[in-house]
């Protein structure tokens, strides 16, 4: 991105805006390839221009009739969670609910994943009361790869559970899974 001939404070005064108004355009053909880029472009990026300038542009994309369109913005969360504030985290958090119901199978399986990777970011209340609901949600998903990820992310955000909650709403709901119809998902169970 240009980020290997100017030096930081150039890529501030002269990539950086751009960047904010390229966001800010709704044109499906140039939203794609820029959420594709975004994990190169966010280093760039302050967490105060993150939350005021790109954030709202890109949160459309959890809405568009676009199911590429939405997948990538479910993706693009990873790489933008470390500049979230709470506040703007809990629009994402709103979103992922709404996108664990999804029509698209990937997009349900790609929120749970991606809920499970930016975990450490949310704050703390905030993640007791989303983590094992979105989890134990996506082990009923239909789609068996969106079950397994509900069993993946259970897994790898488990030092975010108190023991209580793993032994009366996490267990419950995994040791069905130990019979699941798909070897695979019975596998990560």
């Amino acid at each position: 991105l240009g980020s290997e001939v100017l030096s930081e404070e150039e890529m501030q005064e002269q990539v950086v805006p751009t960047v904010v108004k390229l966001f800010s355009n709704t044109d499906r053909a140039m939203r794609i390839p820029l959420l594709e880029r975004l994990p190169s472009l966010v280093v760039h990026l302050t967490s105060k221009t993150v939350n005021a300038s790109i954030f709202q542009h890109v949160s459309l994309g959890f809405v568009d009739t676009s199911p590429v369109l939405r997948e990538l913005t479910v993706k693009a969360m990873v790489p933008l969670a470390p500049k979230l504030v709470p506040s703007t985290m809990g629009q994402v958090m709103r979103a992922f609910a709404k996108l664990q119901l999804d029509e698209e199978a990937s997009i349900r399986t790609n929120t749970t994943i991606c809920l499970g990777k930016i975990a450490q970011h949310i704050d703390a209340s905030t993640r007791e009361k989303v983590l094992i609901p979105a989890f134990v949600r996506a082990l009923k998903d239909p789609f068996p790869p969106g079950r397994g990820a509900g069993l993946l992310s259970l897994t790898a955000t488990q030092q975010y559970h108190k023991p209580i909650d793993a032994a009366t709403k996490v267990f419950p709901s995994i040791t069905p899974m130990a019979l699941d119809p798909e070897r695979e998902v019975r596998e990560k169970a």
